[in-house]
């Protein structure tokens, strides 16, 4: 008997923690508004330069800090 009512309180209390809960508020949120994109449409891929496979991939790295630079303005990064 002292088990059922155990298992009967711990029962209550999820439920009433559960319903308590902020997750059905910030679901709510998330949910009501879209993000924005973050970009304004499709851009042309830079084209790489034709290099040697061990430069390549300082090459992309270059092209993509260029990429946020030109994203986020001159002066900042």
């Amino acid at each position: 008997m002292k088990y059922l009512f155990l298992l009967a309180a711990v029962a209550v209390v999820y439920f009433v923690l559960a319903r308590n809960s902020p997750v059905t508020a910030v679901t709510e949120a998330v949910t009501a508004s879209e993000a924005a994109p973050l970009t304004t449409g499709p851009r042309e891929p830079a084209r790489p330069a034709a290099t040697s496979a061990l430069k390549a991939p300082l090459d992309r790295t270059h092209a993509v800090l260029e990429q946020v630079r030109q994203r986020n303005g001159v002066g900042e990064f």
